[in-house]
């Protein structure tokens, strides 16, 4: 049987139905789920449409919770400066504008703070700790902190033994544990199945880096698909108090615009990069480093490049969300529309986080 895509997505559809708005606030849905949003370029030349909530005071508040989650666990330990700096707390702010639940965007800056984390200490940056000979084992260990390992006592205990003395394996089991307190089995299981197919690529992605290889742009885009900001935009139903079936999420047009938007947004994400990436201390390469080698021009043509491919990728996300939302249920309309505000939010956060733009410091890597 196939999937039933179909619904009314116009605002206020779940009026009268007996469905819950999402994290109760029907009337936010309702401001999002309607007429699409204009595609505008910004002043990188990057298409997408403008972030649909800019809350500067709540973004402070959510930053200053993730702060003090950090220090409570040892994360960024003698570098919360940089953390605050990178403003995990307005990304969350400005990805997931469909709720003002603070412990649901908290949840959201949790999932940000890890990742970047994990890349910074584990992948990227010598500078926090990483070592290329060993990215491929501590992700495996970090598989452990999102999808808990079935032992016997003994190895059990030495499992968690290690899991408490590492803060990168603190915060991504403590961003799981909290997901499961909103989302139901199904979507934790999501979340967790995106990880892991984070981790696998970043190990993979290490292999280059230790080579000093430069894979062909199609090899890269393929491993970047799957190491982007995927399991982030996993968490847009929970975050919104819904869910999204399996069964539609992995529905293949949906997966097209889902990993169509994960590509999009680490293609941002390395076009806004490589001055940090330039002083990380470990051979690094983006999408601008791989066209250039591979048809033979500058680097700064490369990013024109680079920036053409990305709005040539936004025109089919735009696209198939368009043809989707034709047919889709309620959950699926939401779940696009939340969609579409994740991609507006990260373009907004990487032309303005600290992360890329602020002064250089030694505790972050360019992802």
């Amino acid at each position: 049987m196939g999937v039933d895509l179909r619904g009314d997505v116009r605002a206020g559809w779940w009026r009268g139905t007996g469905l819950p708005g999402p994290s109760g606030l029907g009337t936010a849905a309702a401001r999002l789920v309607g007429p699409r949003r204009a595609v505008t370029r910004d002043g990188d030349g990057l298409d997408g449409c403008a972030p649909f909530r800019v809350d500067e005071p709540l973004g402070r508040e959510i930053n200053a919770m993730l702060l003090a989650w950090a220090e409570r666990i040892g994360l960024y330990e003698g570098h919360l400066d940089y953390l605050e700096q990178c403003d995990f707390g307005r990304y969350a702010m400005l990805t997931h504008p469909n709720t003002d639940d603070r412990d649901r965007l908290f949840l959201a800056g949790k999932s940000m703070a890890a990742l970047f984390a994990l890349d910074d200490y584990y992948v990227d940056d010598v500078r926090a700790g990483a070592t290329l000979d060993q990215v491929a084992r501590r992700l495996s260990v970090a598989m452990s902190a999102v999808d808990r390992p079935f032992l016997t006592d003994r190895y059990d205990r030495h499992t968690e033994q290690a899991m408490k003395a590492d803060p990168v394996l603190v915060a991504l089991r403590d961003y799981i544990d909290h997901t499961a307190r909103y989302a139901t089995p199904q979507q934790v299981a999501r979340v967790r199945h995106e990880d892991l197919a984070l981790f696998v690529a970043m190990a993979q992605e290490s292999n280059w880096h230790m080579r000093k290889e430069v894979a062909p742009v199609w090899e890269y885009l393929g491993s970047r698909q799957a190491n982007s900001f995927t399991p982030c935009t996993t968490l847009i139903d929970i975050v919104d108090g819904y869910e999204l079936s399996h069964d539609l999420y992995s529905h293949p047009p949906v997966r097209r615009a889902v990993k169509l938007a994960g590509l999009i947004t680490v293609l941002v994400n390395d076009l806004h990069s490589a001055r940090k990436e330039s002083g990380a201390g470990v051979f690094q390469f983006g999408v601008r480093e791989a066209i250039a080698a591979e048809e033979g021009c500058s680097f700064e043509e490369a990013h024109v490049r680079g920036v053409n491919l990305h709005n040539e990728l936004m025109a089919g996300f735009d696209a198939q969300c368009r043809d989707l939302t034709r047919f889709a249920t309620p959950q699926l309309g939401l779940f696009l529309t939340g969609l579409e505000a994740w991609l507006a939010g990260n373009r907004e956060w990487h032309r303005s986080s600290g992360r890329y733009h602020g002064t250089p410091t030694d505790s972050g890597s360019g992802k």
